[in-house]
């Protein structure tokens, strides 16, 4: 199924398609949940969502990964001795 949609402000005609997609009643219901109105659609409830969170991509995570790897190891009475320096206390 298509809608067709005219944009005055942009003069030209925009053709969506539609999709049905399968949920678990409770998936639905959590849907539902995070709906700012009650005749919001699906659709924004599922952008807002996907625009709010950040996934990182695994190549991503594994550079984070990689970073923290890569950082020098830290004693106790080290971090406590840089805490200290930093606040002017040696």
């Amino acid at each position: 199924m298509s809608i067709i949609i005219y944009s005055s402000i942009y003069r030209k005609v925009i053709k969506l398609k539609l999709t049905s997609i399968q949920l678990y009643e409770e998936t639905k219901k959590k849907l539902e949940r995070k709906k700012s109105h009650p005749r919001e659609s699906y659709d924004s409830v599922v952008n807002r969502i996907l625009e709010d969170e950040e996934i990182s991509s695994m190549e991503e995570m594994f550079r984070e990964a990689d970073k923290i790897k890569d950082q020098k190891k830290y004693t106790t009475k080290e971090l406590v001795d840089m805490i200290h320096a930093r606040r002017g206390k040696i």
